[in-house]
């Protein structure tokens, strides 16, 4: 009669490199990886990026919504949405403008392409309320 077996349970695993992805399976209870192999980074970005769209749309009232698809993933499509506002309050976080190190003549241009959109949703609603024939009283 033999020893009882070993038994494996396995868990795949990904460790991504800005040059190099180690990707394989490893033991459950251990840790240790069980098999692997190294592929160029830049070659499983091609692969992903083949067969996957992209779709950014913006609703009248401000909802931005991105959603990716593809044909070789089991999820079918990965959709997000947010708001004008919150994309800006979040890009504006204290920790995201240190990592994007923006400087203030940036900001400065940021607020000038935010004010020209102000005009642009406000010429949009004084002509639709010509073409309806509103009148707003202040």
């Amino acid at each position: 009669m033999s020893p009882n077996p070993i038994e494996l349970r396995l868990s795949p695993f990904a460790e991504c490199g800005r040059t190099t992805s180690n990707i394989g399976y490893r033991d459950v209870l251990t840790g240790q990886v069980v098999a692997s192999v190294e592929i160029p980074s830049e070659l499983i970005e091609r692969a992903v990026l083949a067969n996957v769209s992209v779709e950014i749309s913006l609703s009248a009232d401000g909802e931005i919504a991105s959603a990716a698809s593809g044909t070789a993933s089991a999820c079918s499509s990965a959709k997000e949405v947010i708001s004008v506002d919150q994309l800006v309050e979040r890009f504006l976080g204290s920790d995201n403008l240190h990592m994007e190190e923006a400087t203030e003549r940036e900001l400065q241009v940021l607020l000038e392409r935010l004010q020209k959109s102000v005009g642009a949703v406000e010429r949009s609603i004084a002509l639709y309320r010509q073409a309806t024939g509103k009148v707003v009283v202040r």
